[in-house]
């Protein structure tokens, strides 16, 4: 079975190209039963992509043309911006580190990332930038994961917020760990 946010990013492309689909045609074309894709569904729903319909689901209207982050749909702030581009030179952005790491890894053939240094909004390169992960501090998503330009400034940071530091490779270790931890809870 697919994991389930390969699923959801195949359910949006299926939605974008159709506008529309019916739960039993997700199912198939995805090859997992029809509550799966329910629960993919409510969990599209929840981050405002996705209208669920009797029997199916429809596009809701993108929240990335709202401004907003393409994975939770919460409106972007420079602060905490994460961005990647795609091979036609369109850029994807998202609202924090974490949604932004998410939605790189389910993207095909994304390419370079960038982040926010939450302290200074300056944009860094994301395999340069130094993740706090699990801080006291929660800006968007949970596990909480802020980025800065500087470890120093990380360091400091941890002292008052707690939480541990982490690389690139690191923080998509934990991210990948944390998401098979909650699904199989």
């Amino acid at each position: 079975m697919p994991h389930s946010a390969n699923r959801e990013q195949k359910i949006l492309e299926i939605l974008k190209a159709q506008g529309s689909a019916s739960i039993q045609e997700l199912a198939g074309a995805l090859e997992v039963s029809p509550m799966t894709v329910h629960r993919d569904l409510n969990r599209l729903a929840e981050a405002g992509l996705v209208q669920k319909t009797h029997g199916g689901a429809s596009l809701a209207a993108e929240s990335a043309a709202r401004g907003g982050c393409a994975m939770c749909g919460k409106p972007i702030h420079e602060r905490t911006v994460f961005l990647f581009s795609l091979p036609n030179g369109e850029q994807r952005r998202a609202y924090c580190a974490h949604c932004g790491l998410m939605l790189q890894q389910q993207t095909p053939n994304a390419g370079q990332a960038m982040t926010a240094d939450f302290l200074h909004g300056h944009i860094v390169s994301a395999g340069q930038a130094v993740f706090l992960l699990e801080s006291e501090l929660t800006v968007c998503c949970v596990p909480s994961v802020l980025s800065f330009g500087s470890r120093a400034e990380a360091e400091r940071f941890q002292k008052g917020f707690g939480g541990r530091l982490a690389n690139l490779k690191e923080t998509l270790h934990f991210l990948h760990e944390t998401m098979h931890a909650s699904q199989a809870a």
